[in-house]
């Protein structure tokens, strides 16, 4: 029996999690980001009632909330990174 859209999209955010936990945040974010596009299908298409959209919807804010932190986190360290070379450069 094939997985559900649902069930597909709760893989991806467990993936997402997991590689979250890991380290692996470029992955993460792909992973949230991919989860975030299941779920959204799932309102638009196969709609779970108001109080499953909305607990959709919130789930969706969370995910897209963790993607933005790890995408700046990613920005700081890539830009301390480089300010970092460049002041032993100067050095």
């Amino acid at each position: 029996m094939e997985p559900t859209n649902l069930q597909k999209a709760i893989a991806v955010a467990q993936k997402a999690s997991q590689e979250d936990q890991a380290g692996n945040y470029e992955e993460a974010i792909r992973s949230y980001q991919h989860a975030v596009k299941y779920f959204l299908h799932i309102i638009k298409r196969e709609p779970q009632g108001k109080d499953g959209n909305q607990k959709i919807r919130d789930t969706c804010k969370q995910y897209l909330d963790r993607a933005e932190e790890l995408q700046e986190y990613l920005a700081n360290k890539e830009s301390m990174a480089k300010r970092s070379n460049v002041f032993e450069a100067t050095s």
